[in-house]
């Protein structure tokens, strides 16, 4: 593609960052990708917390043409929603992750995925992942209220979150994420 002309490439992937191949971890390709003449930058997206750790961002921090930009979804901030959603890591696993990608790549942005009304999600629940948007400061988020996926588990469980409930719970975390995007925005200006 760079010997055609193409100066920017986005290696995309469901969990990009579990890549291997042999030797080749996904930290390694990542640098071999850096070192393709005529390419300018590239990105990739989306990670997995449970694939990813500090050597990925000593790559990040390194790699000249990368991108400093990590989307890391995080869906809840509940433990216990998390072990629901089989998500293979915990509220503290995904919080120290963050603090060593801010600490390694401290320009670099950060978005994340969260999902309200899981089936399940307490009100105490829902404070958790509030309270983790809150202390977190995404720069940016893609907030989604449940539905049922045909040939999920999840779809095996009882959707028992009031749509209401969902509305409401959006709209707070919708909104704290606006007012954190635009904090953000003010300081960069």
């Amino acid at each position: 593609a760079a010997d055609k002309g193409i100066t920017s490439v986005t290696l995309l992937g469901q969990n990009v960052n579990a890549y291997e191949d042999g030797d080749i971890s996904f930290a390694r390709l990542i640098s071999m990708v850096n070192a393709v003449s005529g390419l300018k930058e590239f990105a990739f997206i989306t990670s997995h917390p449970k694939d990813t750790a500090s050597p990925l961002f000593k790559a990040m921090a390194e790699l000249g043409k990368l991108k400093k930009y990590l989307h890391l979804p995080v869906q809840s901030g509940s433990d216990r929603i998390l072990k629901s959603m089989n998500r293979q890591y915990s509220r503290r696993f995904y919080l120290d992750l963050v603090g060593n990608y801010r600490k390694i790549v401290p320009a670099g942005s950060l978005t994340t995925d969260i999902i309200v009304g899981f089936p399940g999600e307490s009100e105490a629940d829902f404070k958790d992942t509030y309270d983790l948007l809150k202390r977190v400061e995404f720069d940016s988020a893609y907030i989604f209220k449940y539905s049922p996926r045909p040939h999920t588990r999840a779809a095996e469980l009882k959707d028992d979150v009031p749509l209401e409930e969902k509305e409401k719970r959006h709209k707070l975390i919708l909104d704290l994420q606006k007012k954190i995007s635009g904090k953000k925005r003010c300081k960069e200006e």
